[in-house]
């Protein structure tokens, strides 16, 4: 099983100012919110690799001037795009400060590259955490076409993130491919795992576990209180044989759903080579690309299938790609007096020629 660790690519969009500036003061660590999570005696501070810590105020100007349209009720534009640029914890052990550094680097490339550096507005590298990751903030600014306001305006399509879930989905694979370098891979394809709040996983992880119920300490005989420390390891090993007696059919279960767990990865990394030749062939039959990722894609997918099996049922029959279905022709009443179709088919006398005129 491939235990090359992954590169890991997260964003979000931020709506609202209160929100922006709670987010920007968490990452630069100047609010007051809950730190519990965080390292006060880091062996070194975050580091601000790109942009302006103060960016939020000029911006919030920046926006204000813009030409924006009035919105329904409840739907708003986005501010800004934050990210969560890291990597699975394992990469980061025994790194040194130059190796991170050289990630750091490449995370702040990709960015202005992807997004352009006049839409990279602040990017931060934590270090006071358990694994080193950045976080980072881009902006939708692009130019009006009809030059109103301040001549911007706001738009995620001009970040290539507009398109859905298939838009997410070629952003980390290209991610993953800048990554690539520092033995990153991506994610499963098609996988339901997704990110869990911290908050959340605090709270599950704060719920009561397993039951124990307290070994009873053995009362210490005439020689035990001539050997007070003989007596203390008798009863630690009696106390913790019991504990583990107890624990055991927890430790079954844990050890069943990593067999499953195990397996089914396993299973993923095998079918995948098949499912890219499958996607290959499918697109061969289509004349055109597909993707297992959108609704509209599977469909597609399923058409091309079925063309295939067709193809298999009838060997002789070369597969054909569907075409469009023709338009109706729309039906014109002329004036015309309807006939039947006798009076239609009777055959009509011939018209007499010159030669028949007396």
């Amino acid at each position: 099983m491939n235990k090359q660790p992954f590169a890991i690519c997260r964003t979000e969009k931020i709506k609202s100012w209160a929100v922006l500036t709670k987010s920007v003061g968490h990452n630069l660590r100047t609010s007051q919110d809950d730190r519990q999570h965080l390292n006060p005696n880091a062996a070194e501070p975050n580091k601000i690799l790109a942009g302006d810590p103060q960016w939020v105020e000029p911006w919030k100007e920046e926006v204000a001037g813009m030409h924006l349209r009035k919105l329904a009720q409840g739907c708003q534009h986005t501010l800004a795009r934050e990210f969560f640029l890291g990597m699975s914890p394992e990469w980061a052990q025994g790194k040194t400060r130059k190796e991170i550094q050289a990630w750091a680097d490449a995370n702040i490339d990709w960015l202005k590259n992807r997004f352009g550096q006049e839409r990279l507005k602040l990017a931060v590298l934590h270090l006071d955490e358990q694994t080193p990751h950045i976080a980072a903030y881009v902006v939708g600014k692009k130019a009006d076409p009809k030059k109103r306001g301040n001549g911007f305006t706001l738009s995620d399509e001009s970040l290539k993130l507009g398109g859905g879930k298939s838009a997410l989905v070629k952003l980390q694979d290209e991610y993953a491919e800048a990554m690539k370098s520092f033995d990153l891979r991506r994610g499963l394809h098609g996988t339901k795992a997704s990110h869990q709040k911290t908050a959340r996983w605090r709270a599950y992880m704060s719920q009561p576990g397993p039951k124990i119920i307290r070994p009873k300490v053995p009362e210490p005989t005439m020689g035990n209180r001539m050997d007070p420390k003989s007596y203390a390891d008798e009863a630690a090993k009696a106390a913790a044989m019991a504990v583990l007696a107890q624990m055991k059919p927890y430790q079954r279960v844990a050890e069943e759903q990593s067999e499953k767990i195990a397996h089914l990865q396993v299973l993923v990394e095998r079918l995948q080579p098949l499912a890219e030749m499958l996607k290959t062939l499918l697109e061969a039959v289509l004349r055109r690309p597909i993707s297992f990722d959108t609704l509209e894609g599977q469909k597609e997918a399923l058409k091309a299938s079925k063309i295939i099996a067709k193809a298999f049922a009838d060997p002789h029959q070369e597969p054909k790609a569907p075409e469009p279905e023709p338009e109706k022709a729309i039906p014109i009443d002329m004036g015309r007096r309807k006939t039947t179709q006798n009076q239609s088919q009777r055959p009509r006398p011939p018209r007499p020629g010159p030669e028949l005129l007396p």
